[in-house]
């Protein structure tokens, strides 16, 4: 495993998180980012990406980007789930350019809209259609509190309904810490169709520093190395005195490294 700096870390801290990200990150040791900013999570913002323009920003920084942050599966209505899914098809297309690995998102609508997760369900299978079937892009679902995605139900039926192996989930481990999720349950629940994990630290309901809150997070990495995951740890930070990221992201750093035994 590696430890991804997603550019959360630096939201509210700068005006241009990826640009914070290019800049602060491989300072620390990160090698890896993702982005999780608005130049890609509205459908508007897909349709005007500059991939090229980002690819060489990467490259400059010496880092590799490792996924990317779509607009939310579902949406209102067919024509809103449509727009999303073409919209997701276009990241796939990012993501293969920036050679990254895979894209990660919650759903578009809170769970108590009536449809939401068979829209999300719509969503995912238009998005399937619309890539390539060699594709080798994940698709992963995130959970957010109070989202159409947040109970491990949610995600279950999803799978089930898709079989496609591409399709996978999301670990966040704040968002199941808020909403009560028991986070090792799910993680032996899905198991291998885990393809990515977004790693942030709580009390409560509330993002704090790694290292500074309740999440035993030593057990999730020890949970997720016993089930054979593959991919790499997101870091996210959603503090509320975002003065503090620099510190926090380097903290994390060094926390995150010596747990994983990473060499410096």
């Amino acid at each position: 495993m590696d430890i991804i700096c997603a550019s959360i870390c630096y939201r509210g801290y700068a005006d241009d998180e990826v640009a914070a990200t290019l800049q602060y990150a491989p300072k620390i040791g990160y090698r890896a980012m993702e982005i999780h900013g608005p130049l890609i999570w509205s459908v508007d913002a897909v349709h005007v990406f500059d991939v090229e323009g980002m690819k060489q920003s990467i490259d400059k920084s010496g880092m590799r980007c490792a996924g990317l942050y779509p607009p939310g599966w579902g949406g209102s209505n067919s024509s809103d789930v449509e727009a999303r899914a073409k919209a997701i098809a276009k990241c796939v297309d990012i993501a293969e350019k920036l050679n990254a690995t895979h894209l990660t998102t919650s759903g578009a609508q809170r769970r108590t809209e009536f449809g939401a997760l068979d829209r999300v369900v719509a969503c995912v299978q238009e998005v399937l259609a619309r890539i390539p079937t060699d594709s080798e892009i994940k698709l992963t679902l995130e959970p957010h509190h109070g989202n159409v995605l947040e109970q491990p139900t949610d995600f279950q039926q999803v799978l089930d309904a898709i079989p496609d192996e591409r399709v996978g989930v999301c670990i966040d481990t704040g968002h199941f810490h808020t909403s009560g999720v028991d986070t090792i349950a799910a993680i032996y629940q899905f198991g291998s169709r885990i393809y990515a994990v977004h790693l942030k630290d709580h009390i409560g309901s509330v993002s704090v520093g790694i290292g500074r809150g309740e999440l035993n997070l030593q057990q999730i990495i020890a949970t997720l190395q016993e089930v054979n995951y593959q991919g790499d740890l997101t870091l996210e930070l959603e503090v509320e005195d975002p003065e503090n990221l620099p510190r926090y992201t380097e903290e994390a750093y060094f926390y995150l490294s010596g747990m994983l035994g990473l060499r410096l």
